[in-house]
């Protein structure tokens, strides 16, 4: 059975069924947002396992997660968002339930030498993540843009996010 939502008056939603993620799938994990929600979930849920997918190009660090190596619950995956065929296999060989997309080319001086990677990181490599989860089942999906994306939402705490989604 689906989860039932109701939408508040800020719209958003709240799940009126419980639903414990067990196994979550961040992109852009080792990027500088990325790598402080693998942090804090895997050292504050040590009951998910958490796989940290991430290409390690100009705006993450493998630093940014070293410290988390060793620990029982975190698998880093070197990747890209765009090839469908891994970002499919990992989504299955994990059993994932959740994704949480924080995955972005970001810096707006540099799209405007280079927007086709701009564009097919961040529109097609979503669409990539957003057709696997259809097709895998997943059963969240949190999609987490850059500070450069500007929309009229009101800004809410990391605290106040994660205790909606967990």
């Amino acid at each position: 059975m689906a989860d039932q939502t109701t939408t508040t008056a800020a719209g958003v939603e709240e799940v009126l069924d419980q639903y414990t993620p067990k196994n979550i799938f961040i992109t852009g994990g080792a990027g500088f947002i990325g790598s402080h929600v693998v942090h804090r979930l895997v050292k504050k849920y040590p009951q998910y396992n958490i796989i940290n997918f991430d290409c390690l190009d100009y705006s993450s660090c493998l630093k940014n997660v070293d410290s988390l190596k060793d620990s029982e619950n975190y698998t880093f995956v070197e990747g890209n968002i765009c090839g469908s065929d891994l970002v499919r296999h990992i989504l299955q060989a994990y059993k994932i339930d959740t994704i949480m997309h924080f995955a972005a080319q970001s810096h707006v001086d540099n799209s405007f030498g280079n927007s086709f990677s701009f564009t097919k990181v961040n529109i097609l490599g979503t669409h990539v993540l957003l057709e696997a989860a259809y097709r895998c089942g997943i059963k969240r999906f949190i999609h987490v843009s850059t500070d450069e994306v500007r929309e009229r939402f009101r800004r809410v705490s990391l605290e106040h996010l994660m205790s909606k989604v967990f």
